[in-house]
């Protein structure tokens, strides 16, 4: 009886411990049962490289909502984005992909317009501004590369060409001549100079013919320079001082301009030389064609790397789960470093209260003589134990397989709802312990109830009657963007 009474305590603290915590989350995190809360919007984008699903939805910098599906619609990026019902969407509200940080997690920015009109349900945002990413920003550097070497080729053949100067005295010796005969043109056509004149006093009758029929548009023309000049006027007087400033500093920089000349000049008849010469970075590259070949691979693995970088993810956990049978909580610790969407290395440390079983055989002999005995002596140890697992994953399937819970082990996942509810097998130990010959294997159910709070349900060695037990349990997991840095800055190579 006394058992009993200990099992119902043991049942009304685990079920109001879960209400509270449900509650809990429930509150702080804004969440319900009855669906998702607040409506949907979507946007269209060329590229949301880097956004996930929950990333948030921000307005002035406050998170009014988050990224609930990413799809692709005639080759455009479609989002949707679930909007907390209290906040209001105009239609004309402008949405843009941004970054916290050079290597951080991406949000999505909305910028109100000025139209009265509200989006609905189901609205879209048609206005969205396009985000340069580092590929981009590789590829206008290579362009800018290949437009220096063009730039230098040009220098090199214009100015280091030896007739160059030949052509540049040529056309001073034409434009003297020219001048010279202008001028004897101007003495021996008097006579045409004259008629000249007399045209342009014919056209300026002409004008003066136009200027009498349209005097009223003139007017009005008149009349707007006058009030153009007034509000200069204003304006000059309101800002003299500025203006003062302004033409001192002018002058200034008139002054050393024209005592700098003479030197920029020498200096750029300097770098041509050098640049001639095969000095220097632009000279070498114009020179030896090796410079260009390890600039373009330099640039080539530096996209590389870049694109690796903003690809890796690193997701730190830690979560408990309480063991009915034996009344203990077992505790994890969990780094899972994710390279690519489909593909991650899981490294975990458990502390399990029932350790690792270790069965003794001892023979006594007894009396009578010949009589022996057998003792089994069945000890604990390795309470923590450790996991190194790679695993993959094929759409709503996943498989993991390595070192599980300091012996062999595989393990297999199913994904549903955006990967908020999970349902895992694992297997390991396949020798089996004491009183438990067969495999150790659990089953897990687990579901995600806020962005880095879950919870999980199943049955621990169900396959051994002894040692089989239910189990409860709930954790955190978030993304590490300052470990994420440390190690995409480690000598090591990211596929």
């Amino acid at each position: 009886m006394q058992k009993l009474a200990t099992e119902v305590k043991v049942g009304l603290f685990v079920i109001v411990s879960a209400i509270v915590l449900i509650y809990m989350t429930f509150r702080v995190g804004d969440f319900s049962l009855g669906g998702e809360k607040g409506y949907l919007v979507y946007a269209y984008f060329n590229s949301v490289s880097g956004l996930d699903n929950k990333a948030a939805v921000k307005i002035a910098g406050v998170a009014v909502g988050t990224v609930e599906r990413i799809e692709l619609e005639e080759n455009r990026a479609k989002v949707g984005m679930r909007i907390k019902s209290h906040v209001r969407i105009r239609k004309d509200t402008v949405a843009s992909v941004k970054s916290q940080s050079l290597l951080g997690e991406k949000y999505i920015e909305l910028y109100q317009g000025k139209d009265e009109a509200l989006l609905k349900d189901g609205g879209i945002i048609y206005n969205s501004i396009a985000v340069t990413d580092m590929d981009t920003l590789i590829t206008k550097l290579y362009s800018i590369s290949e437009d220096i070497k063009v730039i230098s080729s040009a220098f090199k053949d214009t100015l280091g060409d030896s007739g160059t100067q030949d052509s540049i005295k040529k056309i001073v010796n034409n434009l003297s001549k020219l001048t010279e005969n202008l001028a004897n043109i101007s003495e021996r056509q008097g006579g045409s100079v004259e008629r000249i004149i007399k045209d342009v006093e014919g056209l300026v009758q002409q004008v003066k013919g136009i200027t009498e029929d349209n005097r009223e548009p003139i007017k009005n023309v008149v009349a707007n320079l006058e009030r153009i000049s007034n509000d200069l006027s204003i304006i000059a007087r309101d800002n003299k001082e500025p203006i003062r400033n302004t033409m001192a500093n002018l002058q200034e920089l008139s002054a050393d301009l024209k005592e700098k000349t003479p030197g920029i000049l020498n200096k750029v008849d300097t770098i041509v030389g050098r640049v001639e010469r095969g000095e220097g970075t632009i000279g070498k590259l114009m020179k030896e064609d090796g410079l260009y070949t390890k600039l373009d691979s330099t640039l080539s693995g530096l996209d590389k790397y870049v694109s690796a970088t903003e690809r890796f993810k690193l997701n730190v956990g830690f979560r408990g789960e309480y063991m009915f049978d034996n009344r203990n909580t077992k505790g994890y610790f969990s780094l899972k470093l994710q390279p690519t969407e489909d593909k991650y290395y899981l490294f975990e440390v458990a502390d399990d209260p029932r350790g690792r079983i270790r069965v003794t055989d001892t023979t006594d002999v007894t009396t009578p003589p010949g009589t022996s005995v057998t003792v089994h002596q069945i000890t604990r140890d390795d309470k923590l134990k450790a996991s190194a697992l790679f695993g993959r994953k094929f759409g709503h399937v996943g498989f993991r397989g390595g070192l599980m819970e300091s012996t062999f082990g595989v393990g297999g996942d199913y994904y549903r709802d955006n990967d908020n509810f999970r349902a895992t097998i694992d297997v390991w130990n396949f020798n089996g312990d004491a009183g438990a010959r067969k495999p150790h294997m659990k089953f897990t159910t687990s579901y995600t109830i806020f962005k880095t709070l879950f919870i999980d349900i199943g049955v621990d060695d169900f396959v051994n009657p002894k040692t089989s037990g239910p189990f409860a349990g709930a954790g955190l997991s978030f993304y590490d963007e300052d470990l994420k840095y440390i190690l995409t800055k480690l000598p090591m190579s990211m596929p």
